[in-house]
C-alpha cells in the first residue's frame, strides 16, 4: 500500500427514483432505527447491518420478523460475499452477487405486506 493514497473500489446506490420511493416499506423500518437515514439514499449493501440489527431485536411486529428470517441470513451472507469479492477485485462475481442481494432486498420489501 502506498504511504499516502489508496485504491478503493466502492458500491453505490442507484435507485430508479429513491430508497424511500423505491424501497417504502423498509425505508419506514430503517429510519425507524437510523433517522439520520431519513434524507439519505443508503446502498442496500449499506442497510445489512441495520438487518442484523433488526434480527437482534425481541419484540418486531410479525411480518417483519418472517420477512428476516426468511431472507436475513441469505442477506448478511451475500454481503459477506461481495465483500470479500470486491476486496479480491473480482469485480464480475460482485456485480453477479449484487444482483441477488438487490432479489433478496426485493422479496424482503415484498414480504414486509
Amino acid at each position: 500500500m502506498s504511504k499516502w493514497m489508496q485504491i478503493r473500489v466502492r458500491v453505490e446506490p442507484v435507485y430508479k427514483k429513491s430508497f424511500a420511493k423505491d424501497f417504502p416499506k423498509l425505508y419506514a423500518v430503517v429510519t425507524g432505527l437510523d433517522n439520520s437515514l431519513i434524507d439519505q439514499n443508503p446502498s442496500l449493501m449499506d442497510l445489512v447491518p441495520l438487518v442484523v440489527r433488526l434480527s437482534q431485536e425481541k419484540t418486531l411486529e410479525p411480518g417483519l420478523s418472517n420477512a428476516i428470517e426468511h431472507y436475513g441470513p441469505k442477506i448478511v451472507e451475500l454481503h459477506r460475499q461481495i465483500s470479500d469479492a470486491v476486496g479480491g477485485w473480482k469485480l464480475g462475481d460482485a456485480e453477479k452477487l449484487l444482483y441477488e442481494l438487490e432479489d433478496n432486498f426485493v422479496s424482503f420489501e415484498k414480504e414486509l405486506g
